[in-house]
């Protein structure tokens, strides 16, 4: 499963009647949530919002999402490039920085029967269980080109590839089939993939060893701190001084079991 799913996750928030608190999602792969509570509130600087929805979609994002929400649970995951081709089967870059209730969009049909199926009584770990069941279940459709969504996944995390020439080499395909895939499967162009995962290389970074300020996590891809500035303020629409003294309540943990999974993994 973890070829279609790459990170599950449940949290708890636990606030005082009236009290909503706030945060902001970095760039990513598409993501779904169930919440079940009060609701939840998201917007975009590209214009795209959603509120009171009890099953919302992110699309494939290059750029953050600032959201609200009150005392609630929720239930996630996100979805690899694969997994966005085999269990939506729409192309990403429709959703790309789109945030979409998934009980109003077709294209989310078929996942919508979790909400119910998570909203039961049972523990944390048995609705955990009965995630993992119901995505291992789950109809997937046949995926042109999966072996090269995959190559192109491995090569995307590989410090060494840094150009769009450099990734089309490295999965030897034509430049214009991998731009093609990469819009369909990863919603971006390669070149703004590449960006993005210098970006999340150096915010992981930064997660990780905080002590060490900015200076200190900017990836090797960069070629000095102003364009790692520029590249922050077109992902994050803030500065990097601005994102270090925001409270993030729900990404803060998230982020940082991100960055220790990825340095597990060797990436």
């Amino acid at each position: 499963m973890d070829r279609y799913v790459s990170v599950l996750f449940y949290c708890e928030i636990d606030l005082g009647e009236g009290e909503r608190l706030h945060d902001v999602l970095f760039p990513d792969w598409a993501s779904l949530r169930f919440h079940y509570g009060a609701s939840i509130e998201g917007t975009m600087r590209s214009g795209s919002s959603i509120a009171g929805c009890r099953f919302t979609v992110a699309g494939p994002r290059s750029e953050e999402v600032r959201f609200s929400m009150g005392p609630a649970r929720q239930w996630g995951f996100r979805l690899t490039p694969l997994g966005w081709a085999a269990l939506v089967g729409v192309s990403a870059d429709r959703y790309a920085n789109v945030l979409a209730d998934g009980d109003q969009d077709e294209a989310f049909a078929r996942l919508r029967p979790l909400y119910d199926l998570l909203a039961h009584e049972e523990s944390p770990g048995e609705q955990l269980d009965l995630l993992i069941a119901f995505l291992e279940a789950v109809p997937r459709r046949v995926v042109p080109h999966e072996g090269l969504i995959l190559a192109l996944c491995d090569a995307l995390t590989d410090t060494e590839v840094r150009s769009a020439t450099d990734l089309a080499a490295r999965v030897r395909a034509h430049p214009r089939m991998v731009e093609r895939i990469c819009r369909a499967a990863f919603g971006f162009t390669p070149k703004l993939l590449l960006r993005r995962q210098r970006f999340l290389r150096s915010i992981e970074q930064f997660t990780l060893e905080p002590k060490r300020k900015w200076i200190g996590a900017i990836d090797a891809a960069y070629h000095d701190q102003a364009q790692f500035v520029r590249d922050f303020r077109a992902f994050m629409g803030m500065t990097p001084r601005q994102y270090a003294q925001l409270e993030k309540p729900v990404t803060g943990p998230l982020m940082r079991e991100r960055a220790r999974h990825a340095r597990l993994m060797g990436r």
